[in-house]
């Protein structure tokens, strides 16, 4: 082709790509000159640090320089690599709270061996989908990964928390506990086998997502699980710990899924109410918040289990949960020196006499 023909084919296609409409939803905010006009500048400099992809500094301190406050992000605004009517999201105070998702100070990239930074959550060249933010998403209903569009976020939670599925054995790894092959899991990768009649009727046969359960507390701060006054930067409160009043508080990471009364009164199991309240132990003593890789209803006996108080039966020397059905099974356990040996629920069971006397 001529050298002129090409140069003119090139300047018809490049001026198309730039008066072609876009979706807004396909700029990322960082390459948007109406929102960044320092363009590449305002992250990168021409040399940068030795061996970074031309950052001056850490990743977290690039990017908290206007995502950590306004005093911050006014001082990019006044040297002009920052829109003033821009509002980014202020990181800040989130990330001040008791706990927090580790970020590296030292990282440069998400390619850096054991090391967490903003990109290995987040792409700083394109664009997050709409539901990564979860605003545009009913309850119940998957949300994309932040960081890439054409995968779900349960998978960029599990590139950390959890990639070898069932052939681990690491408690850290989620994966296994999620897999739909369980006999039951939190519905994250897959609809719920055996569905919870306390779950509540909107989300009843949905799935739901990591961060469903982990992200800020602060309702008025920015989503996601960067940090929570929460342990496990969960968004609401889970008593963990056995010797906790059951109240609606307490519990509400539990109740914005579960009804509260079907759980103490008309569950499947027909001891919720004498476990929960009067003996006041907690939903995670004998529940996996995860799922679990053995028994049926997210119980976690048999398995392994940091929980405290909880050990194999004096008498058998087993720790067990056999299901007959939902609503009848048999426990195999010493729970805080009662031993069930084994205790027995539902049909044709009797009561817990040692159980019953020690709560009253």
């Amino acid at each position: 082709m001529p050298r002129l023909a090409l140069a003119t084919v090139v300047a018809i296609v490049l001026s198309a790509a730039w008066l072609w409409p876009r979706p807004t939803a396909a700029i990322d905010p960082h390459l948007d000159p109406g929102v960044v006009p320092g363009s590449c500048a305002a992250c990168h400099e021409g040399h940068g640090v030795s061996r970074s992809p031309m950052l001056p500094a850490g990743q977290k301190e690039v990017c908290l320089e206007c995502h950590d406050s306004q005093a911050g992000a006014d001082r990019k605004r006044a040297a002009g690599r920052l829109a003033f009517n821009t509002a980014p999201q202020m990181l800040g105070k989130t990330l001040a709270q008791p706990f927090t998702h580790p970020i590296h100070d030292q990282a440069f990239s998400r390619r850096e061996p054991g090391m967490v930074t903003c990109s290995s959550c987040h792409s700083p060249h394109r664009s997050a989908p709409q539901s990564a933010a979860g605003d545009d998403r009913l309850p119940g209903t998957r949300k994309l990964s932040p960081r890439d569009a054409t995968r779900w976020e349960y998978e960029l939670c599990q590139s950390c928390h959890g990639s070898e599925g069932l052939a681990t054995q690491s408690l850290f790894d989620s994966s296994r506990l999620f897999n739909p092959s369980n006999p039951s899991y939190h519905p994250v990768e897959g609809p719920a086998l055996d569905r919870s009649p306390s779950v509540v009727a909107e989300l009843s046969g949905s799935e739901i997502n990591c961060t469903d359960c982990h992200g800020n507390s602060d309702r008025s701060g920015p989503a996601g699980p960067h940090g929570s006054a929460v342990p496990y930067i969960l968004v609401d409160e889970y008593a963990t710990v056995d010797g906790t009043e059951e109240a609606e508080g307490a519990y509400a990471l539990c109740y914005r899924c579960h009804e509260r009364s079907q759980v103490l009164d008309t569950s499947p199991f027909p001891l919720h109410r004498l476990h929960v309240v009067e003996a006041r132990a907690s939903c995670a003593t004998c529940h996996s918040a995860h799922g679990s890789i053995e028994n049926r209803a997210l119980i976690r006996f048999g398995e392994e289990t940091f929980v405290g108080g909880v050990g194999p039966s004096l008498a058998s020397g087993r720790l067990d949960f056999v299901s007959f059905s939902a609503g009848e099974g048999t426990c195999y356990l010493t729970c805080h020196g009662i031993d069930h040996a084994p205790e027995r629920y539902g049909a044709g069971a009797v009561p817990i006499p040692e159980l019953t006397r020690r709560v009253q």
